[in-house]
């Protein structure tokens, strides 16, 4: 599996028009190997739109910008809605849980997504670490999950919530104590989050 993982800088005035562009990404679903898209805006940071693209493979995708991209991206006319992009493609380490995180999207309300890069020399002992994660399974209130990482030490953590409560409960509580259990901390270097909350219009399945 590949992970695509899309942030957009829009300026207040264009957010109305970049969400409706968003939504006309429904030509997707006929892509071969396309898997399910979802996103919507970051709120810690208002302006910035978040988007989770999940892929068969590398090939799959490669093939998909190759051929049918500029078509969809053309007809929605995006582009004149926001002001920077950054694209990032992540190959799937593991699963949280025993399912893809595209088969929730239609129940969850947001999505966190952490980055983070590692050491070379901690890499093979970090990419253990979120394997032992996925295999724990979920969290109350998290409805799936996924971990990714790039050929640079570059890594992605994707959750999905289904409540607002269930996730800070999260993040206040549980997620210092497996972070000091794991000892990842030590392991990670500029770490950012996005707490993404999500767009029902923007979803493809």
């Amino acid at each position: 599996m590949l992970m695509k993982w899309i942030k957009c800088q829009v300026n207040e005035e264009n957010k109305r028009s970049f969400s409706k562009a968003q939504e006309g990404w429904g030509q997707l679903r006929h892509c071969a190997g396309f898997v399910g898209q979802f996103g919507g805006w970051n709120r810690k940071e208002p302006c910035e739109a978040g988007i989770l693209s999940v892929w068969k493979d590398l090939h799959c995708h490669q093939r998909f910008m190759q051929h049918q991209h500029d078509e969809i991206f053309a007809k929605s006319d995006q582009g004149s809605t926001y002001t920077n992009i950054s694209v990032d493609i992540f190959e799937s380490i593991s699963n949280i849980g025993t399912t893809d995180i595209t088969d929730f999207v239609q129940k969850g309300k947001l999505l966190r997504v952490a980055e983070c890069s590692v050491e070379n020399v901690k890499r093979a002992r970090f990419e253990q670490v979120l394997r032992d994660a996925g295999n724990r399974g979920m969290i109350p209130g998290m409805l799936s999950g996924a971990f990714g990482k790039r050929q640079n030490g570059r890594y992605l953590a994707a959750s999905l919530w289904d409540n607002e409560d269930s996730h800070q409960r999260y993040a206040d509580k549980e997620l210092p104590a497996l972070i000091n259990e794991s000892g990842v901390k030590d392991s990670t270097q500029r770490i950012s989050v996005s707490l993404i909350e999500l767009q029902p219009k923007w979803a493809v399945i």
